[in-house]
């Protein structure tokens, strides 16, 4: 076996051993030294943890453990926010955008609507722990833009249900894991070695079954890990 994949080996044991979620492991300098090797090669040792998910590299920082992936559950009544504060996460909802604008042709060929048909488009960043972890992009049916442009945080379904007295239902998901591209890692600040999962969301009315929202969300792979109930 390679040296700086052995080095690896021992260092994936006593972080599952020895270490806890936000540790920062000694410096690459006190880890070429203590295993003897070049700096080169104890980074390429340390770049095998961080694709497996088990570390972060921060500029000029070092080298954090990161924590068991969230597990997130896709059921019915599914909703972001409302899921993570169950767990005790801190969470924030920055909006990077509200606007009208025609459903598209893409999104509308696959939900066999009219692509001129008028929604309201919201894109939103949610952190957890004031680190980013998820890009949204909401396409909302039947709703006005002057109430919309009020949302600014927390729960967008919550504030639907307020507003509109709008109850949602999860309908068709479907998953699909790719690497990010530039801006997504910039917005998420990560690697371009940590895949998101991209996922596509039906939400549709309790009651009537009309569809409420399409939801695309950008994750962070490292981040959480998926259970689909039946």
């Amino acid at each position: 076996m390679a040296v700086y994949l052995t080095i690896a080996t021992q260092l994936r044991d006593e972080i599952r051993n020895h270490y806890s979620h936000g540790d920062m492991l000694p410096s690459e300098h006190q880890l070429a030294k203590r295993f003897n090797v070049n700096r080169h090669t104890l980074r390429r040792a340390v770049d095998e943890l961080v694709h497996d998910g088990l570390v972060r590299r921060y500029q000029g920082l070092g080298n954090q453990v990161v924590g068991a992936p969230i597990d997130y559950a896709l059921n019915h009544p599914s909703c972001f926010t409302h899921n993570l504060s169950k767990m005790g996460l801190l969470l924030d909802t920055e909006v990077l955008g509200c606007r009208e604008e025609p459903l598209g042709e893409a999104l509308a060929s696959r939900l066999q609507l009219p692509a001129d048909t008028g929604i309201v488009l919201i894109r939103t960043c949610r952190c957890i722990d004031e680190q980013p972890a998820t890009l949204m992009r909401h396409h909302l049916f039947n709703v006005d833009i002057r109430q919309m442009v009020r949302f600014r945080s927390g729960s967008l379904h919550r504030f639907l249900q307020q507003s509109y007295g709008y109850r949602a239902l999860r309908g068709t998901t479907r998953l699909r894991a790719r690497m990010p591209t530039f801006d997504e890692c910039s917005q998420l600040k990560i690697g371009r070695g940590i895949p998101v999962m991209e996922i596509h969301s039906r939400y549709y009315l309790q009651g009537s079954g009309s569809l409420m929202e399409y939801a695309i969300s950008i994750s962070r792979g490292d981040l959480f890990e998926y259970s689909v109930e039946p």
